[in-house]
């Protein structure tokens, strides 16, 4: 990977982490008053769906901040566009489209298909004998 592609992907990876803090900083500062005393139902209802989505926003934020961060520190390190799993090259095509990807196409393919199988209710009902007899 050449290093112009690192500096372009490590300044898109700085300029996002920058704007989620600042706009995390913004949901805190902003973050609603409760009107647990409101003795109108709607009003409390309201506050507390905005204080939910307020602090789910502010959760995720965290979470691609980890991300960028995790991806930078990969970056000193020199070992950015490693997959994971495989530990083969991540294509720079995707690196340039998710910045911080961990894992190749294939992996991250992999990965997706095994939550998709182990979070599903009906797979889980079909073979809960499977996973039972396994523990």
């Amino acid at each position: 990977m050449e290093s112009k592609d690192i500096d372009q992907i490590k300044k898109n990876l700085t300029h996002w982490l920058d704007s989620l803090t600042a706009n995390s900083n913004k949901h805190i500062i902003a973050f609603p008053k409760s009107n647990a005393s409101s003795p109108d139902f709607i009003d409390r209802a309201s506050a507390q769906s905005e204080m939910e989505y307020t602090v789910n926003r502010i959760y995720r934020d965290g979470l691609n901040k980890h991300s960028i961060l995790n991806a930078l520190e990969k970056i000193d390190d020199g070992d950015y566009g490693i997959c994971e799993v495989c530990e083969e090259k991540i294509p720079i095509k995707r690196l340039k489209a998710i910045p911080d990807a961990r894992y190749c196409i294939a992996c991250q393919t992999e990965i997706e298909n095994d939550l998709i199988v182990a979070y599903n209710p009906k797979f889980l009902k079909r073979y809960s004998f499977i996973v039972e007899s396994s523990l």
